[in-house]
């Protein structure tokens, strides 16, 4: 399993999470939820950039 970085500004902040899943379109729909919740208490601009990606049992 794979961590997919994301990069979310809402104007007043910039947070990052980091998403579980197995694959790119899995990490998208987990994401589209987060923000389905954060436009729910943050005004409706902001942004959402993907950082990248963390392997996991990389050595």
């Amino acid at each position: 399993m794979k961590q997919f970085v994301f990069l979310i500004d809402t104007g007043n902040e910039t947070t990052e999470y980091k998403i579980p899943a197995s694959g790119m379109t899995e990490a998208v729909a987990k994401i589209k939820e987060v923000k389905t919740q954060i436009q729910k208490d943050n005004p409706p601009t902001f942004k959402i950039q993907f950082k990248g990606v963390i392997y996991e049992n990389a050595s």
